[in-house]
């Protein structure tokens, strides 16, 4: 299992209070995906690759907490009145953004959830730090960050300076 192994490579340790996912789903109105819940169960937000900071919900510092990713969602909205072009071509109408981490140098990766979509997987979206560029992978939480650990995922929008796989995850309670 591909979660596992990631859960391995990174030496995950779980968190001391572990994470009410029906709570968290509620409040998102959404299944999350089940890989992302096991890493999170397994160790917690903290830093992947040195650079990819993954959110958990009710973290501490509100910038990385899941459950105020509906608030990054209407901010693009608002930012794509003035600039729809901007908007991913292929994103309906009735769909939402949730954002699950973002990059040292301002991306921010997403989940597409379609309206219709109850099943806990979803595309992810990443977005430059300007909402100009966009690239989209059909690939679940874990085997993007497989991908870019192995070095079969790559991205224009992800910087190998700064990405930095020898340091697989440390969390933020072991920040330098």
């Amino acid at each position: 299992m591909s979660t596992q192994s990631l859960i391995d490579a990174a030496h995950l340790t779980p968190p001391v209070q572990p994470v009410d996912w029906t709570y968290v789903e509620q409040q998102l109105d959404m299944q999350l995906p089940a890989d992302y819940r096991q890493l999170v169960s397994a160790g917690g937000a903290g830093v992947w690759f040195n650079d990819l900071r993954l959110y958990s919900p009710g973290d501490p510092l509100r910038s990385h907490d899941l459950l105020d990713s509906n608030g990054v969602f209407e901010d693009l909205l608002l930012f794509w009145e003035d600039a729809p072009e901007l908007r991913p071509a292929d994103l309906p109408e009735d769909a939402r953004l949730i954002a699950w981490a973002t990059t040292g140098h301002g991306e921010t990766l997403f989940w597409r959830v379609d309206a219709d979509n109850k099943t806990g997987v979803y595309p992810i979206y990443v977005e430059d730090g300007d909402g100009a560029r966009w690239e989209r992978f059909d690939l679940s939480t874990t085997d993007l960050l497989l991908g870019i650990l192995h070095g079969t995922v790559s991205s224009q929008l992800f910087s190998d300076l700064f990405m930095d796989t020898e340091q697989v995850f440390r969390p933020y309670t072991q920040q330098p």
